[in-house]
């Protein structure tokens, strides 16, 4: 669960001799097309990254993303679908998945009415998706679901992002240099901006929804200003129920036991996170029904 694998050191006493130096390549081994493109390392990441993919091999993997349950959730909409909408040239960005023409699809072999009238539908309700989710779909570098969801409350339209400098960002709680600097260089793209103009014209909703707004919680919230984290098996509820019942009540989500963990909630079989609050000693640990008289729902 929370063991996370790193190098101790090498073996150099199995070595034959037979072993030779890794080489990474110098160019981008995907790309077909007769303009090689050097690949780049970020200075602090172990990660080589083709920087301006010109054969459509990060176009598309990044539709597939964009339609996947984690980003836009278009239900129906795999990556079968994906790939085979994106070699008929149906299919070139993400913009294209709001402009397909589903009669045409409709007339594939394998689809059929009834196929393309849930890829339609599906596509029809992600339109309207919450900003926070749109902008974590666009897959930007390091631009995540937290970091999305914490810019989506600050803004009306997501075209607003192409007027903040780096000091806009930094002044959101959580929103670090590298966030903001991979997100003004993905707006100073035209190509990125022209791309998310044409979903807008496509009819997909680029405006600030109810759900992205911060939640309004009373100052004498039971948990205001406090971070809270649950582990273990709750009984009474689902974990993502939990959750939101912490954040209305003034709770901030953390995902793991750190010296910023203020409340632990355990329920059964809750594992090394109990140890681990216990040995900090900082951490005051409730059970669920104690968690939830706290709320005023015991």
């Amino acid at each position: 669960g929370d063991v996370i694998p790193y190098i101790v050191k090498a073996m150099d006493e199995l070595r034959d001799g037979s072993q030779v130096p890794v080489e990474f390549p110098t160019y981008c081994p995907i790309n077909t097309t007769d303009t090689p493109v050097l690949l780049e390392q970020v200075e602090g990441e172990s990660a080589w990254r083709c920087p301006n993919c010109v054969c459509g091999a990060q176009d598309l993997q990044k539709i597939i993303y964009h339609v996947s349950k984690d980003a836009m959730d278009i239900d129906g909409f795999g990556k079968s679908y994906v790939e085979r909408f994106y070699e008929l040239g149906w299919i070139k960005d993400i913009a294209d998945v709001y402009n397909l023409d589903y009669d045409a699809i409709a007339q594939l072999e394998g689809f059929g009415e009834r196929s393309a009238t849930k890829i339609k539908d599906s596509i029809e309700k992600a339109r309207h998706n919450p900003l926070s989710k749109i902008m974590q779909s666009l897959t930007i570098h390091h631009f995540g679901k937290r970091a999305s969801q914490l810019v989506a409350e600050e803004i009306n339209h997501i075209m607003d992002l192409a007027t903040w400098d780096k000091e806009r960002f930094l002044s959101i709680k959580d929103i670090g240099p590298v966030v903001a600097d991979n997100v003004i260089t993905y707006f100073e793209d035209e190509r990125n901006v022209e791309m998310l103009q044409r979903m807008e014209t496509y009819g997909v909703d680029m405006s600030q929804k109810e759900e992205d707004k911060p939640l309004e919680v009373a100052a004498d919230a039971a948990f205001s200003g406090k971070s809270i984290l649950f582990t273990g098996t709750l009984l009474r509820m689902g974990r993502k129920q939990a959750q939101e019942l912490a954040a209305k009540n003034g709770a901030r989500l953390i995902s793991a036991i750190s010296p910023k963990l203020d409340i632990l909630v355990v329920g059964e079989k809750a594992g090394s996170k109990l140890k681990k609050a216990q040995d900090l000693g900082t951490v005051t640990i409730y059970t669920e029904d104690q968690f939830l008289e706290l709320i005023g729902q015991g």
